[in-house]
Protein backbone atom coordinates (compact mmCIF):
# COMPACT_ATOMS: atom_id res chain seq x y z
CA UNK A 1 0.00 0.00 0.00
CA UNK A 2 1.45 3.72 -0.75
CA UNK A 3 2.36 5.57 2.13
CA UNK A 4 0.35 8.73 2.53
CA UNK A 5 2.32 12.05 2.14
CA UNK A 6 1.39 14.12 4.91
CA UNK A 7 2.21 17.66 5.65
CA UNK A 8 3.12 18.89 9.57
CA UNK A 9 0.63 21.52 11.09
CA UNK A 10 2.97 23.98 12.67
CA UNK A 11 1.35 24.40 16.10
CA UNK A 12 2.13 28.56 16.50
CA UNK A 13 1.19 29.06 12.68
CA UNK A 14 -1.94 30.11 11.48
CA UNK A 15 -4.04 26.81 10.99
CA UNK A 16 -5.88 28.68 8.08
CA UNK A 17 -2.76 29.45 5.69
CA UNK A 18 -2.23 25.42 6.95
CA UNK A 19 -5.54 24.07 5.48
CA UNK A 20 -5.62 25.97 3.15
CA UNK A 21 -1.95 24.98 1.74
CA UNK A 22 -2.40 20.95 2.22
CA UNK A 23 -5.47 21.68 0.20
CA UNK A 24 -3.77 23.17 -2.48
CA UNK A 25 -0.52 21.17 -2.79
CA UNK A 26 -2.04 17.59 -2.92
CA UNK A 27 -0.94 16.10 0.48
CA UNK A 28 -2.62 13.16 1.50
CA UNK A 29 -3.24 14.53 5.01
CA UNK A 30 -1.95 16.55 7.78
CA UNK A 31 -0.54 16.20 11.29
CA UNK A 32 -2.14 18.94 13.20
CA UNK A 33 -0.18 19.72 16.10
CA UNK A 34 -1.07 21.88 19.06
CA UNK A 35 0.79 24.02 21.53
CA UNK A 36 -0.15 23.44 25.10
CA UNK A 37 -1.44 26.89 25.64
CA UNK A 38 -2.94 27.15 22.01
CA UNK A 39 -5.17 23.81 22.73
CA UNK A 40 -8.61 25.07 21.30
CA UNK A 41 -10.39 24.27 24.16
CA UNK A 42 -12.78 27.19 24.73
CA UNK A 43 -16.28 26.97 22.85
CA UNK A 44 -15.54 29.88 19.95
CA UNK A 45 -11.76 28.45 19.12
CA UNK A 46 -12.91 24.63 19.26
CA UNK A 47 -15.96 25.92 17.13
CA UNK A 48 -13.21 27.47 14.41
CA UNK A 49 -11.05 24.27 15.10
CA UNK A 50 -13.65 21.72 14.56
CA UNK A 51 -14.58 23.69 10.94
CA UNK A 52 -10.67 23.62 9.93
CA UNK A 53 -10.68 19.93 10.27
CA UNK A 54 -14.35 19.38 8.61
CA UNK A 55 -12.98 21.17 5.70
CA UNK A 56 -9.74 19.24 5.13
CA UNK A 57 -12.00 15.82 5.04
CA UNK A 58 -14.84 17.36 2.96
CA UNK A 59 -11.31 17.09 0.40
CA UNK A 60 -10.85 13.51 1.60
CA UNK A 61 -7.36 14.58 3.04
CA UNK A 62 -6.76 12.85 6.76
CA UNK A 63 -5.89 14.10 9.70
CA UNK A 64 -4.47 12.30 12.95
CA UNK A 65 -3.00 14.65 15.67
CA UNK A 66 -0.09 15.73 17.59
CA UNK A 67 0.87 17.29 21.36
CA UNK A 68 4.41 18.41 20.83
CA UNK A 69 3.70 19.51 24.48
CA UNK A 70 6.97 21.29 26.13
CA UNK A 71 7.30 20.34 29.97
CA UNK A 72 4.72 18.79 30.64
CA UNK A 73 5.24 15.93 31.93
CA UNK A 74 2.82 12.72 32.53
CA UNK A 75 5.38 10.85 34.61
CA UNK A 76 6.59 13.78 36.63
CA UNK A 77 7.66 12.86 39.88
CA UNK A 78 5.81 15.96 41.42
CA UNK A 79 2.05 14.14 41.45
CA UNK A 80 0.26 17.82 41.02
CA UNK A 81 2.65 18.53 37.86
CA UNK A 82 1.80 14.84 36.40
CA UNK A 83 -1.95 15.60 37.07
CA UNK A 84 -2.25 18.78 35.08
CA UNK A 85 -0.49 16.93 31.77
CA UNK A 86 -2.71 13.99 32.43
CA UNK A 87 -5.75 16.49 32.63
CA UNK A 88 -4.38 18.62 29.44
CA UNK A 89 -3.76 15.02 27.28
CA UNK A 90 -7.49 14.20 28.38
CA UNK A 91 -9.12 17.44 27.28
CA UNK A 92 -7.02 17.07 23.74
CA UNK A 93 -7.79 13.74 23.31
CA UNK A 94 -12.15 14.37 23.69
CA UNK A 95 -11.02 17.52 21.13
CA UNK A 96 -9.73 15.29 18.77
CA UNK A 97 -12.20 12.36 19.41
CA UNK A 98 -15.22 15.61 18.87
CA UNK A 99 -13.80 15.26 14.73
CA UNK A 100 -13.92 12.14 14.33
CA UNK A 101 -9.63 11.87 15.04
CA UNK A 102 -8.40 8.34 15.62
CA UNK A 103 -4.81 9.19 16.29
CA UNK A 104 -2.44 11.24 18.81
CA UNK A 105 1.01 10.81 19.16
CA UNK A 106 2.52 12.10 22.33
CA UNK A 107 5.72 12.44 24.31
CA UNK A 108 7.66 11.55 27.34
CA UNK A 109 10.37 14.17 28.54
CA UNK A 110 9.58 17.17 25.65
CA UNK A 111 11.14 20.16 27.43
CA UNK A 112 13.74 20.83 29.68
CA UNK A 113 12.67 18.47 32.48
CA UNK A 114 15.42 16.66 33.62
CA UNK A 115 15.69 12.95 33.53
CA UNK A 116 15.68 12.34 37.57
CA UNK A 117 12.58 14.10 37.61
CA UNK A 118 10.53 11.72 35.67
CA UNK A 119 9.77 8.13 37.34
CA UNK A 120 9.45 4.90 35.16
CA UNK A 121 6.72 3.76 36.90
CA UNK A 122 4.31 6.77 36.74
CA UNK A 123 4.78 7.01 32.86
CA UNK A 124 3.81 3.18 32.47
CA UNK A 125 0.73 4.06 35.15
CA UNK A 126 -0.26 7.45 33.41
CA UNK A 127 0.53 5.86 29.73
CA UNK A 128 -1.40 3.24 30.21
CA UNK A 129 -4.40 5.38 31.38
CA UNK A 130 -4.13 7.60 28.93
CA UNK A 131 -4.21 4.96 26.26
CA UNK A 132 -7.37 3.20 27.48
CA UNK A 133 -9.06 6.83 27.95
CA UNK A 134 -8.11 7.44 24.42
CA UNK A 135 -9.73 3.79 23.54
CA UNK A 136 -12.85 4.61 24.94
CA UNK A 137 -13.12 7.39 22.56
CA UNK A 138 -12.02 5.75 19.41
CA UNK A 139 -8.42 7.40 19.93
CA UNK A 140 -5.15 5.20 19.52
CA UNK A 141 -2.33 6.97 21.17
CA UNK A 142 1.52 6.58 20.13
CA UNK A 143 4.99 7.09 21.55
CA UNK A 144 7.05 9.15 20.21
CA UNK A 145 11.28 8.82 20.63
CA UNK A 146 13.17 11.98 20.89
CA UNK A 147 16.90 13.05 20.96
CA UNK A 148 16.87 14.12 24.74
CA UNK A 149 15.19 12.11 27.50
CA UNK A 150 13.70 8.68 28.25
CA UNK A 151 12.65 7.80 24.81
CA UNK A 152 16.14 9.21 23.27
CA UNK A 153 17.46 5.52 24.55
CA UNK A 154 16.08 2.91 22.34
CA UNK A 155 16.37 0.19 24.63
CA UNK A 156 14.13 2.82 27.56
CA UNK A 157 11.17 3.67 24.33
CA UNK A 158 11.04 0.29 23.11
CA UNK A 159 10.81 -0.92 26.71
CA UNK A 160 8.10 1.76 27.01
CA UNK A 161 6.06 0.58 24.27
CA UNK A 162 6.05 -3.16 25.16
CA UNK A 163 4.80 -2.88 28.43
CA UNK A 164 2.11 0.04 27.99
CA UNK A 165 1.28 -2.09 24.66
CA UNK A 166 0.88 1.20 22.38
CA UNK A 167 1.76 2.54 19.11
CA UNK A 168 4.80 3.84 18.27
CA UNK A 169 6.07 7.10 16.30
CA UNK A 170 9.06 7.18 14.53
CA UNK A 171 11.16 10.28 14.04
CA UNK A 172 13.74 10.53 11.50
CA UNK A 173 15.91 13.48 13.31
CA UNK A 174 15.53 12.28 16.59
CA UNK A 175 16.84 8.69 16.07
CA UNK A 176 19.71 9.98 13.93
CA UNK A 177 20.67 12.28 16.77
CA UNK A 178 19.90 10.53 19.76
CA UNK A 179 23.02 9.17 22.00
CA UNK A 180 22.80 5.58 21.28
CA UNK A 181 23.22 5.94 17.23
CA UNK A 182 25.59 8.88 18.01
CA UNK A 183 28.04 6.77 19.71
CA UNK A 184 27.57 3.58 17.00
CA UNK A 185 25.48 1.56 19.68
CA UNK A 186 22.44 1.84 17.83
CA UNK A 187 20.97 2.59 14.25
CA UNK A 188 18.08 4.00 12.95
CA UNK A 189 17.25 1.15 11.24
CA UNK A 190 17.50 -1.09 13.50
CA UNK A 191 15.05 1.18 15.91
CA UNK A 192 12.26 1.00 13.17
CA UNK A 193 12.90 -2.82 12.74
CA UNK A 194 12.32 -3.28 16.93
CA UNK A 195 8.79 -1.33 16.49
CA UNK A 196 7.63 -2.41 13.35
CA UNK A 197 4.74 -4.67 14.41
CA UNK A 198 3.06 -0.99 16.27
CA UNK A 199 4.79 1.55 14.13
CA UNK A 200 2.21 4.03 13.53
CA UNK A 201 3.70 7.30 12.19
CA UNK A 202 6.57 8.71 10.79
CA UNK A 203 8.37 12.02 10.81
CA UNK A 204 10.44 12.07 7.97
CA UNK A 205 13.55 15.12 7.45
CA UNK A 206 16.83 15.05 6.91
CA UNK A 207 18.11 15.89 10.90
CA UNK A 208 17.29 18.08 13.42
CA UNK A 209 20.23 20.54 14.97
CA UNK A 210 19.73 23.87 17.50
CA UNK A 211 17.84 25.71 15.06
CA UNK A 212 15.35 23.17 14.01
CA UNK A 213 14.92 20.36 11.26
CA UNK A 214 16.38 20.38 8.52
CA UNK A 215 15.17 19.69 4.73
CA UNK A 216 17.22 16.92 2.57
CA UNK A 217 18.28 18.19 -0.92
CA UNK A 218 18.32 14.34 -2.18
CA UNK A 219 16.88 11.38 -1.42
CA UNK A 220 20.49 10.21 -0.05
CA UNK A 221 20.05 12.81 2.94
CA UNK A 222 16.74 11.09 4.31
CA UNK A 223 18.96 7.29 3.88
CA UNK A 224 17.90 4.86 1.31
CA UNK A 225 18.04 2.05 3.41
CA UNK A 226 15.83 3.72 6.45
CA UNK A 227 13.26 4.68 3.87
CA UNK A 228 13.12 0.89 2.86
CA UNK A 229 13.44 0.04 6.47
CA UNK A 230 10.06 1.77 6.72
CA UNK A 231 8.69 0.32 3.14
CA UNK A 232 9.02 -2.73 5.39
CA UNK A 233 6.72 -1.72 8.13
CA UNK A 234 2.80 -1.01 8.18
CA UNK A 235 3.62 2.21 8.70
CA UNK A 236 1.99 4.48 5.64
CA UNK A 237 1.43 7.89 7.81
CA UNK A 238 4.68 10.03 6.39
CA UNK A 239 4.91 13.04 8.15
CA UNK A 240 7.22 15.77 6.32
CA UNK A 241 7.85 17.31 9.39
CA UNK A 242 8.96 21.14 8.08
CA UNK A 243 7.72 24.21 9.19
CA UNK A 244 8.69 25.87 5.72
CA UNK A 245 6.34 25.55 3.10
CA UNK A 246 8.77 25.36 -0.34
CA UNK A 247 10.78 22.75 1.85
CA UNK A 248 7.93 20.37 2.61
CA UNK A 249 7.45 20.61 -0.94
CA UNK A 250 10.13 20.10 -1.83
CA UNK A 251 10.94 16.64 0.10
CA UNK A 252 7.13 15.87 -0.97
CA UNK A 253 8.67 15.39 -4.28
CA UNK A 254 11.81 13.31 -3.49
CA UNK A 255 9.80 11.22 -1.69
CA UNK A 256 6.99 10.48 -4.17
CA UNK A 257 9.86 9.56 -6.73
CA UNK A 258 11.12 7.27 -3.67
CA UNK A 259 7.88 5.64 -3.72
CA UNK A 260 6.69 4.94 -6.97
CA UNK A 261 9.87 2.55 -7.83
CA UNK A 262 9.53 0.89 -5.17
CA UNK A 263 5.96 0.25 -5.41
CA UNK A 264 6.20 -1.69 -8.32
CA UNK A 265 9.55 -3.58 -7.81
CA UNK A 266 11.99 -1.39 -9.56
Amino acid sequence: MRPKLVMSGNPMADKEDDVTFAIKSGFDGIDWSFARDRVPLENRAKTRFISQVRRLQDHDIEVRFHTPFLNTEIGHRDDKIAQWAMDLHRHTLELVAETGGKFLTLHIGLGSIRDEDIFHTKVNENLTALKAFGLSHGVTISLENLMHGPTSFPEEWIEILEQVDISATFDFGHAKGCPAVVKGLWTPMEMVYQVKERLNHAHIYKEENGEGHIPPETIDDLGIDLLDALMETSCRWWVIELAEKKAALQTKKLLETYIEPSLSGA
